[in-house]
């Protein structure tokens, strides 16, 4: 046979919880067990196949192509989220190009022919997202497994290759790193209810209601992942400075001293790297001076901590906790800005703020303090109050515009088309979901926290600054607020069961096939087992889907409704008992409020947050334990990253395409 009969299958794997091999392994099996002798296969051999990837350029036609690159080139800074209630650069670029939109496509030679592709925002979106992708290093090879096989009837030789995508977007292995994706997940989909809004208006001609909606949906984006997000951060400082007291006050100018010396060894060592990479003389020299001075610095106050001086080592210790917390944080919020787009800014000057807050909180209740341990643990409660009370009012800030959000999205859908109107649906779940359980999963950690810390001090007086008056313990004013905001959120979690239980319902079936797929004992019978199985199984899961899918778009908008205003009235009492103003109005509505408490999620909260730490200490071993239950999660987290457009320029979407078209070169190339 010439090698014009070579035949290529490409196996592409779905959503879902593949294994590399996994596809082109099962598509080899099916072709080598046909009910047709004259149709199988043999004589396979497995082998690994190295491919060069080439970044795949966006756009058909070449003048269509040279006008989003230029495009690209000149207004990418300005085409991502970075600052509060823009929209997707998605659609500044699609507003901004005319050539995108005047339905004409520009040849080589400089004439206009009419563009077949004009109005598609599915192939926009991948012109811009192939625009924006910046190849990387690890992404120029990609290895592909191919498995080689002859048919039996003529010798023609088939190789069957696959396009293995799933490291590209899937759940990273281990724990932490499946909880930190799985915390991120719930504000992605905010982003993605805001990019659906945007596709609407594009589609839409973007009037002054469709932008007022982009512009609602965009803030609630940057109000989940920044405020939101940043302020718990911030409060997780605080709790780390807190725990930082429990240090035997006889140890801490060992520790402080140990401390400033491993930071001495760091700093020179940093000034010698500094020297060594400097692109130019003057930066060089700035950059190590400046260096050795702060090792200099953090020499002399390992010899201070030294000093048997008390209060120099109380009050140094003090400032270097502080000091820890902040460059922690500093280096946190650098690792968030990395992947998220308009944090950086917010989330440096949040922890600038929480510093100085600390420091000052700290010179105003020295002198009513009586040890080193209650000055700093008092300092990180008075602040943490504070920020308590700034996460209270974000969330209200939140709640307000999602109320507009959800009234606009109901009043301009209702004389949409059926795309339209199914696509607000998309989006009002996608924001929902993502905000009832971030409320959730934060009300969860911080329960756990506040029992913790409950308990560690649970013999300490203490005088609030915001919510509530009076000495009382701290476990009790713990205790307080987890009940008062906790309890509001019982009803969410029983709607959220009853929801969950419906869905688990149609799913279950589909879940247990993927996780444990039947055995056939008969796979060459078109009316085989499993084959019966599969037609029923998808009758019944596109039928529970539609179902479900008029129940959600039903109760979750009304109850999103209802428990932001709850949330609102709550918040009101709040702060108006801590101001004492309108008593009688505030004590009739905490007794109205009162039906609708519990304490199911703060009593529940402890056992899940203890089942998540479990999966978190399991670390490496959470793909061989709990991994089959990633399915689920692995497809959100496909659809969430297909869409995304990272701060980083490395959309999945696009690097997927780059990996594809290069192995579709590659087997051109071989014939």
């Amino acid at each position: 046979m010439s090698e014009g009969n070579r035949v290529a299958i490409i196996a592409v794997h779905g959503i879902a919880d593949q294994r590399p091999g996994q596809t082109v392994g099962e598509i080899a099996r099916l072709l080598c067990s046909g009910e047709n002798e004259g149709l199988r296969y043999v004589q396979g051999e497995a082998h690994s196949v190295l491919v060069a990837v080439e970044k795949l350029e966006p756009g058909a036609a070449p003048g269509r192509q040279a006008s989003v690159l230029a495009a690209g080139e000149r207004r990418q800074p300005e085409w991502s989220r970075h600052r509060p209630g823009t929209p997707s650069g998605f659609f500044q670029a699609q507003r901004s190009d005319p050539a995108a939109s005047d339905g004409f496509a520009q040849t080589a030679g400089g004439s206009k022919q009419p563009d077949t592709n004009a109005g598609d925002l599915g192939i926009a979106l991948n012109d811009y997202l192939l625009g924006r992708h910046k190849l990387s290093g690890r992404d120029a090879l990609y290895e592909s497994t191919r498995i080689s096989l002859r048919r039996q009837a003529d010798g023609r030789p088939v190789d069957v290759y696959e396009l293995y995508w799933a490291d590209l977007s899937r759940l990273s292995a281990g724990g932490v790193r499946a909880l930190s994706a799985l915390y991120q997940l719930f504000f992605h989909l905010n982003t993605l209810a805001a990019d659906v809004v945007d596709q609407i208006a594009l589609a839409s001609g973007a009037s002054a209601s469709w932008r007022g909606l982009q512009r609602l949906h965009a803030w609630m984006a940057w109000l989940m992942k920044a405020p939101a997000a940043l302020v718990q951060l911030a409060m997780l400082l605080v709790v780390a400075f807190g725990a930082m007291a429990f240090v035997p006050e006889v140890q801490r100018g060992q520790l402080l001293g140990a401390l400033f010396g491993i930071g001495t060894l760091v700093l020179a060592a940093l000034a010698v790297f500094a020297w060594l990479h400097g692109h130019t003389l003057a930066k060089r020299w700035w950059a190590t001076l400046v260096l050795l001075a702060a090792a200099i610095a953090s020499l002399t106050m390992s010899i201070v901590a030294s000093s048997p001086e008390i209060w120099w080592t109380h009050r140094l210790y003090f400032g270097a906790c502080v000091l820890a917390v902040a460059l922690l944080g500093a280096y946190l919020i650098e690792r968030f800005a990395r992947v998220t787009h308009g944090v950086r800014v917010f989330g440096h000057l949040l922890v600038i703020a929480t510093a100085i807050a600390l420091c000052a909180e700290g010179w105003r209740v020295m002198s009513d303090v009586t040890t080193a341990f209650e000055w700093m643990v008092v300092a990180a409660l008075h602040v943490g109050e504070g920020l308590f009370a700034m996460m209270l009012l974000v969330w209200a800030a939140f709640v307000v515009v999602q109320i507009a959000a959800l009234l606009l999205g109901f009043w301009l859908g209702r004389s949409g088309s059926a795309a339209v109107q199914n696509s607000l649906h998309t989006a009002r779940l996608a924001l929902v979901a993502s905000t009832a359980l971030f409320a959730l999963l934060s009300l969860v950690l911080w329960s756990v926290i506040a029992y913790v810390a409950g308990l560690a001090l649970h013999d300490l007086p203490y005088m609030p600054a915001l919510f509530g008056s009076g000495y009382r313990a701290v476990p009790f004013f713990f205790d307080a607020r987890l009940q008062n905001l906790g309890g509001l959120f019982t009803p969410l979690v029983l709607a959220f069961g009853l929801l969950a239980s419906l869905a688990l319902l149609v799913l279950a079936p589909s879940l247990l096939e993927e996780l444990a797929p039947s055995a056939d004992s008969d796979a060459r019978s078109a009316q085989s087992r499993a084959a019966v199985w599969s037609q029923r199984l998808g009758v019944w899961l596109a039928t529970g889907m539609r179902w479900l899918g008029r129940i959600f778009g039903l109760l979750v908008p009304v109850g999103a409704l209802l428990g932001g205003m709850f949330y609102l009235a709550y918040l009101f009492g709040e702060f108006a008992a801590s101001a004492g103003i309108l008593d009688e109005l505030v004590s009739s509505l905490n007794d109205m409020l009162d039906h609708f408490r519990g304490e199911t999620l703060v009593a529940t909260g402890k056992w899940l947050a203890g089942g998540a730490v479990t999966i978190t200490a399991l670390g490496a071993r959470f793909t061989q334990t709990f991994g089959r239950l990633r399915v689920a999660l692995d497809a959100v987290l496909d659809v969430d990253n297909y869409f995304g457009d990272p701060r980083n320029r490395q959309p999945p979407r696009a690097r997927i395409f780059s990996r594809f078209a290069s192995l579709l070169v590659r087997l051109r190339e071989e014939g």
